[in-house]
């Protein structure tokens, strides 16, 4: 099959989207397909372009097997709202444009959001080739970011769902992360036929063919090798509520003062909220306890996993309880137990798998206790690593693009005969 995929973010940045179909395309590619990923200028999350990039319109690369077609869109290192509608709002209209004037040829056409606003071009596309297309969605919006206080514009809301509508309705297939999910989409309407469950999940040939970080690097990170080490790595955005780390960290300190100084705490990427998360760092003399570290490139993160003595996986109070971080599969994967604080289906996987322990969502009292116990217990904190290890083993998109292609192989051929 010829997979065209529309996504707004895709390597070299980080977070799920642009790791869900890299992994995807590669995997796809190594079974004979082709891949093309319409895309964006690089920015998330620090909101700049990398000089490679930058002040292109744009371009043409090829990353892994896959071919990758850039388009401008805006960014901003302010990070403010403004500068993120900006930017989704700048990418439908230019990858539209792009889907319009670039030569390009498909079976089918998959649109991943969020933002929904990649539908746009992604139904462009389709109509303009003839091809289905595949609606892939991890997070439901707008109700999810209405949820979450992120967007309280009513006429916006308004214009997002009749676009969510839209593409529903254009659809050949629509997947989803996870079950919950899947039911909201049937109770909005969606057939139960065109959706389909394609969880997040991890590449774990990454984390089997690279070894702990050596402590030489580890040092060289800023990070102190002779401390338990609870290691956050991902985008530091409102959405994952990284305060409870802080406040966890001031409640081992508090409580249990001699194993506070055992321990460290990890903070590795780039967001809209470090600047503020080093400000309170500062400001509450937490400088003893927490360490930020760059943002690092993806394939360095299986090493620096690998290396932590437990890994944090957070999310803020929310609503929707369906949402399960891809990150959460790469902490199983790196054999490292892990401290869940949220609710919902992230805690209930960890439970489940059991490799770690999980908290409510900002229950930072709780948080400090569960980093206590494996403080205090490390062949429990080994046994939770090792359980979270064979639980991912279910869910190596190895296993899964499988499910995913035959998802497209099904739309490619029910449109074909509809055709004849």
């Amino acid at each position: 099959m010829r997979i065209l995929v529309v996504s707004q973010f895709f390597a070299p940045e980080m977070g799920a989207p642009a790791a869900r179909f890299h992994d995807f395309g590669k995997l796809l590619v190594a079974r004979g397909h082709a891949v093309t990923v319409l895309t964006g200028l690089p920015n998330s999350p620090s909101g700049v372009i990398p000089d490679a990039y930058r002040g292109r319109l744009a371009m043409r690369e090829t990353i892994d097997g896959i071919e990758v077609l850039r388009g401008w869109l805006y960014a901003s290192p302010r990070l403010t709202k403004l500068a993120k509608v900006g930017g989704f709002a700048s990418f439908a209209a230019s990858a539209s444009l792009q889907a319009l004037l670039r030569r390009v040829r498909a079976d089918v056409v998959v649109a991943t959001s969020p933002p929904p606003t990649v539908g746009v071009p992604g139904m462009v596309l389709a109509r303009r080739l003839g091809a289905p297309l595949v609606f892939d969605v991890r997070d439901i919006w707008p109700e999810a970011i209405a949820a979450s206080g992120r967007l309280q514009s009513g006429t916006l809301i308004r214009v997002l769902e009749r676009l969510e509508r839209a593409l529903y309705a254009a659809s050949a297939a629509v997947t989803v992360v996870t079950e919950g999910k899947r039911e909201r989409l049937i109770e909005k309407g969606v057939p139960a036929a065109n959706v389909h469950v394609i969880p997040n999940g991890v590449d774990l040939r990454r984390f089997e063919d690279q070894a702990p970080l050596a402590e030489a690097a580890w040092r060289a990170l800023g990070l102190d090798a002779d401390r338990f080490t609870l290691v956050y790595a991902g985008i530091m955005n409102p959405p994952q509520g990284l305060d409870v780390l802080l406040d966890a960290a001031a409640a081992l300190r508090a409580s249990a003062p001699a194993l506070a100084g055992r321990f460290q705490l990890a903070l590795v990427g780039a967001g809209s909220e470090r600047a503020r998360l080093e400000t309170r760092v500062r400001g509450e003399a937490l400088g003893d306890l927490v360490r930020f570290v760059a943002e690092q490139p993806r394939d360095a993160i299986p090493a620096l996993l690998r290396r932590a003595d437990a890994i944090a996986v957070t999310l803020r109070p929310r609503k929707d309880t369906h949402t399960v971080p891809s990150k959460l599969y790469e902490a199983m994967a790196s054999g490292r137990p892990i401290l869940v604080s949220a609710d919902g289906a992230p805690a209930a996987i960890a439970r489940e798998a059991k490799a770690g322990l999980a908290t409510p969502a900002a229950d930072a009292p709780a948080l400090a206790r569960s980093i206590r116990t494996l403080l205090e217990d490390p062949a429990q904190a080994a046994a939770f690593g090792a359980a979270g290890r064979a639980y991912a083993a279910d869910f190596d998109r190895g296993r899964l693009v499988e499910r995913f292609e035959a998802v497209l192989r099904d739309v490619v051929e029910a449109s074909a005969t509809r055709r004849a």
